[in-house]
């Protein structure tokens, strides 16, 4: 199991609880978001992060390399309501190197954005889990619907409507899902090509790994499963259970925070737990394996140690010559 997830982002405003319109999320913060640039510099200054690769492509003429420009004009000219940008959000795995997790982005880019011709821009974010402290490495995809097809536009008319009879009066056209034949099946057929190009990855650089399991470290196959606990569970007949989300009150609580940092030891304790018996079920004949041979190597030294011991307590023998011989 990994995270995998797909979010569009649309032109609009919202309404607080006071009733004062905000401005939503937008294409442009996230492009700053995921590049650590302008206002969200300081992440990327941050000891506790790094960013391990950022690319933008397939821009059209009036953005070509100037990525934030093209974000811009989504935001100003995408119809109201219209997508601006969608977002795929994908956890990493932290076996691979870094080249090697630049190389599995770059076959993404081939997969989710050059294949259409989206205008895209991907970062692979790392930083240590708020948990375990280990790394959690993760990319950040977004991109337009709206692909490249060779006709110049400027940035105004590559946000209009579509002209299907005269493609160079009108803007760029939008592959959506449901023009791609997805349709709602979009996010399941996503994490499902996912998991091909991750387990591919593993496969070549890193197919095994180590996990502890009931206090053994066990080696086992590094591959991953789109499916959810509940699904894997009916398919394969384990008895995965989901870990308990917390909240980032939570998540980021400090000693002196008494009462939500005693939370936070809590559910991190109970999350563990969850975590090794979920790998209990998913390798439990690796772990018998595992624990056979500490039986047997134990067995092994406690028979060296006994023999040892014997030999110890034997009187020693020495040879009597006679008289006649001092």
């Amino acid at each position: 199991m990994f995270y995998c997830n797909l979010e569009h982002t649309a032109k609009k405003a919202i309404k607080t609880g006071s009733g004062k319109v905000k401005n939503a999320p937008t294409a442009k913060s996230r492009f700053h978001y995921i590049t650590r640039t302008l206002h969200f510099k300081k992440y990327k200054e941050s000891a506790s992060e790094q960013i391990e690769f950022v690319r933008s492509g397939n821009m059209p003429n009036f953005a070509e390399g100037k990525p934030a420009e093209f974000w811009n004009a989504a935001e100003i000219y995408e119809r109201s309501n219209g997508r601006t940008c969608s977002s795929l959000v994908v956890a990493l795995p932290k076996e691979l190197t870094v080249a090697q997790r630049i190389e599995l982005a770059e076959a993404f880019i081939a997969e989710f954005a050059d294949r259409y011709r989206y205008p895209f821009t991907c970062a692979i974010h790392n930083h240590a889990g708020a948990l375990a402290g280990q790394e959690q490495p993760h990319l950040h995809f977004m991109y337009s619907e709206r692909h490249v097809d060779g006709i110049e536009r400027t940035a105004e008319q590559f946000f209009k409507r579509y002209n299907p009879e005269e493609p160079q009066k009108g803007g760029a056209q939008k592959l959506t899902a449901d023009v791609l034949g997805m349709g709602k099946a979009q996010l399941q057929l996503y994490r499902k090509k996912t998991e091909e190009l991750i387990n591919d990855s593993l496969e070549r650089y890193a197919p095994m790994k180590m996990v502890e399991i009931r206090g053994i470290q066990v080696e086992v196959p590094s591959l991953v499963s789109c499916l959810s606990n509940k699904d894997y569970n009916k398919k394969y007949g384990t008895q995965l259970k989901d870990v308990p989300i917390m909240n980032k009150a939570v998540r980021f609580a400090e000693e002196d925070e008494p009462e939500l940092f005693a939370k936070k030891l809590e559910m991190t304790a109970e999350i563990n737990r969850i975590r090794a018996e979920n790998y209990y079920e998913l390798y439990k004949p690796y772990y018998e394996q595992a624990l056979n041979k500490q039986h047997q190597l134990a067995r092994e030294k406690s028979q060296e140690k006994e023999k040892q011991l014997q030999q110890n307590q034997e009187p020693s023998k020495g040879y009597d010559h006679g008289p006649g011989f001092g």
